[in-house]
């Protein structure tokens, strides 16, 4: 696995090859015995991984095996490179004011649990080494794996051979540094995790099972149905916000992947990161990305600053498509017809501010047309109402095919925050600001 950032973005950590895992596991020999790695197995996988991914090593990649607490702490460390625990208690707030996240949640301490209960090893991207941890092989779904190959660890195999693929695309396509560029946006560095994960899961599984082809990514992808059930019975208290995004590298990712190796084989796959995917919804609809040509829309987000004043910003996100069915599924049923009004999405862009009051969000999302604008804006406020009640200000507006959203003390300034808003913000395509027309405004009380 690889790394991100606001909470879904933080999660970002590999289960190593969790998707594989639900389909082998061997136990004729460990990869891993102790603190000590096989060399020889570990070369022999190196050499394959690279003629198997056509794609070479420009420098050695250590292997060292660590403790599950010094994982963890390694794990903690990468977290907090960037962000304080006070820019995680308001992400964490945020995403409870918006439905994405059960009230009172320790983001922290509820994502490095789930870590540290499925990880058997990742790459670090910042140290350059891959990382082993004793006992990985008997921790989550890899306990749960199916017996298979028992002449074989497969297990290791496909671990090592996963993570080594990370370790291929952080020196061949700068991988760290592609990362990095995205940070500020969170779906759009979920979108390239999940190409980089799929990659993975799709090239320690060909090593795994000796041949790469379209029926080798077919039979991945079929088998990564299991997943979401396998690891909700491993980690059954987990917040769907939490385990959802981590899920959808893998199983999504790798469907996205399949489809562009059946284009054009590993030629076509390495082509992903030169020109990565910008959001969830285009991992979730492949034909956006390989039949379309349309830029991204993006939103820029303004004119709160005069009226919110006193408020500092704690942190700005995009949930894109997928957290917002999540938050849809979360508080209306997944079986809710109102959930596919998530796939119309275009854009969205959130600010979150706090000050000793509490916290605000400034939530804007744009949709393919005003209907489905109009449909969501019902929606969300009728869901709102009953998360939040009387307890927590909030209002909604629409404009064309836009929506705003406020929730906080902000709320009880609306009829003039909102109109700040909408005249400094805009919807940019392909480089051109469009602006909202004053004039196509529904107010929702």
């Amino acid at each position: 696995m690889t790394s991100g950032e606001s909470f879904t973005r933080r999660l970002w950590w590999p289960i190593c090859a969790i998707a594989a895992l639900i389909l082998l596991r061997g136990c004729a020999y460990s990869l891993v015995r102790g603190d000590r790695v096989n060399s020889q197995e570990a070369a022999h996988i190196e050499a394959g991984i690279q003629a198997l991914r056509q794609l070479r090593f420009k420098q050695p990649v250590p292997l060292v095996v660590k403790t599950p607490d010094e994982a963890e702490s390694m794990m903690e460390a990468d977290m907090m490179r960037d962000y304080t625990d006070n820019q995680l208690e308001a992400d964490s707030v945020a995403g409870a004011l918006t439905g994405l996240y059960p009230a009172g949640l320790d983001l922290k301490a509820a994502s490095l649990k789930l870590l540290k209960s499925q990880v058997a090893g990742f790459y670090d991207l910042h140290g350059k080494e891959m990382v082993l941890v004793e006992g990985g092989a008997d921790v989550g779904v890899w306990n749960s794996a199916a017996q298979f190959m028992i002449q074989r660890d497969v297990v290791g195999e496909m671990l090592l051979a996963h993570e080594l693929t990370h370790a291929l695309q952080d020196q061949n396509f700068d991988l760290e540094s592609s990362l990095d560029k995205v940070k500020d946006n969170d779906d759009r560095a979920l979108a390239l995790k999940s190409v980089a994960e799929g990659d993975a899961t799709i090239a320690g599984f060909a090593y795994a099972v000796g041949r790469m082809d379209d029926s080798t990514a077919d039979s991945l992808t079929n088998s990564l149905k299991q997943l979401p059930q396998a690891l909700a019975a491993e980690a059954p208290h987990t917040p769907e916000g939490l385990s959802v995004p981590l899920l959808f590298q893998y199983s999504e990712g790798v469907r996205f992947v399949a489809e562009a190796y059946r284009r054009g084989g590993w030629t076509a796959v390495d082509a992903l990161y030169r020109n990565p995917p910008q959001s969830s919804h285009q991992i979730l609809h492949p034909e956006l990305y390989f039949d379309g040509n349309a830029p991204a829309p993006r939103i820029e987000l303004a004119g709160y600053d005069g009226i919110m004043s006193g408020w500092k910003k704690a942190d700005d996100d995009t949930y894109g498509e997928l957290l917002i069915r999540v938050i849809l599924e979360r508080n209306l049923g997944k079986q809710s017809s109102e959930v596919g009004l998530a796939a119309r999405w275009i854009a969205d862009r959130m600010i979150i501010l706090e000050q000793s009051r509490g916290v605000n969000v400034i939530w804007m999302l744009a949709f393919s047309d005003a209907h489905t604008a109009s449909h969501f804006a019902v929606v969300y406020q009728t869901l709102l109402d009953r998360l939040l009640g009387d307890s927590t200000p909030h209002r909604i507006d629409v404009r064309s095919n836009a929506v705003l959203v406020v929730i906080g003390e902000g709320a009880d300034y609306f009829d003039s925050l909102a109109p700040a808003i909408w005249n400094a913000s805009a919807i940019e395509t392909g480089g051109v600001a469009a602006r909202f027309e004053p004039s196509a405004s529904s107010l929702l009380q």
